[in-house]
């Protein structure tokens, strides 16, 4: 395949899945987003060439909404189509039968040129991947990762910032949580300066988490109210603060609805203090983001979901492009 005029990155292989946070190096992860960037900027007429017999797997055994629906909407994009299921009460895997993972992964992947699995389980991406025979997308693992929620917040990081070198990132919310674990993850490898944690009392970093950006040479450091985080911080990244347990397909409970203040970032902080930093959410969003801040420029919550179907697009284009499943070459559409 002749090199692309969006990649500006050494030529090599991209990862043959995206299973892990950790499989993916800066240099994959700039590739992916100059492929995202270049999505954006093309007519739907000339995106639904790329993949126009595509066919993507949807396994959630989970709930999702931004997660599932964007991958939906990247499949329609490239102008592919999807199958698969949104619970697994309404499979084999759900009722009598308790069919395995590895059974209903190699059953759609016999089905599928691509398969994107959210499951309760945290090493479930994994196992998949040594069975499915397609590519494998970890759309959230129990508590361990969720990899295309770091690509995009990085992506979006990125996009607003410029280059994270030397920047100061502050992430809201459990760092314990997979998709915080999967920011941190990533973006520590865009070698930002610092990262400053605003998170539950009784959730701190992890002494392997600290352990990790202090051996890349990142600061890091905790703080104790949204009003401090906007002082120190370019961009903050947010996750909701009261979280479910995602061990399990569907959570019971409901948020308290009673959030302490010193967490809330409001528009006040947002026009004042914090008038110069960009905000993201992985969503839902709760009582941490207040819809008063909405319509503020450095507030990017819906434009981050929406960004989310062209990333998750780029990824799925790429993957098919490594494991030489026939998609149309961006070069041929330049052309």
């Amino acid at each position: 395949m002749t090199r692309n005029v969006l990649d500006t990155t050494p030529v090599g292989a991209f990862p043959s899945d995206a299973a892990s946070s950790h499989d993916w190096q800066r240099d994959d992860l700039l590739r992916l987003f100059g492929r995202a960037d270049w999505l954006t900027r093309q007519p739907r007429h000339r995106l639904a060439k790329l993949a126009p017999n595509a066919t993507v797997g949807l396994l959630f055994y989970q709930n999702s909404t931004r997660t599932r629906i964007s991958f939906q909407a990247a499949t329609c994009l490239l102008g592919g189509r999807y199958i698969g299921f949104d619970s697994a009460a309404t499979t084999r895997a759900g009722d009598f039968f308790q069919e395995t993972l590895e059974d209903t992964v190699r059953v759609v992947g016999g089905y599928a040129d691509l398969l994107v699995l959210r499951h309760v389980d945290d090493d479930a991406a994994q196992r998949a991947a040594a069975v499915a025979g397609v590519p494998v997308v970890n759309a959230g693992s129990g508590e361990s990762d969720h990899p295309t929620q770091g690509m995009l917040d990085t992506w979006m990081m990125r996009r607003s910032l410029g280059d994270l070198a030397g920047a100061r990132i502050g992430f809201v919310g459990d760092p314990g949580c997979r998709a915080l674990r999967a920011d941190v993850a990533t973006v520590a490898k865009f070698g930002p300066a610092e990262i400053v944690f605003l998170t539950p009392e009784d959730a701190p970093p992890s002494p392997e988490q600290c352990a990790s950006l202090t051996a890349q040479g990142i600061r890091h450091s905790t703080v104790d109210s949204m009003a401090e985080l906007v002082r120190r911080t370019d961009v903050i990244a947010m996750i909701p603060f009261e979280l479910p347990d995602f061990h399990v397909a569907t959570a019971q409970e409901r948020r308290s609805g009673n959030l302490a203040t010193r967490y809330r970032l409001t528009r006040r902080l947002l026009e004042g203090a914090g008038r110069h930093v960009t905000v993201l959410h992985t969503g839902p969003r709760g009582e941490e983001l207040p819809a008063e801040v909405d319509g503020l420029p450095n507030v990017r919550y819906f434009e981050g979901v929406r960004g989310g179907m062209f990333l998750r697009a780029a990824l799925m284009h790429v993957l098919w492009e490594g494991r030489g499943i026939p998609v149309s070459d961006v070069d041929e559409l330049e052309g």
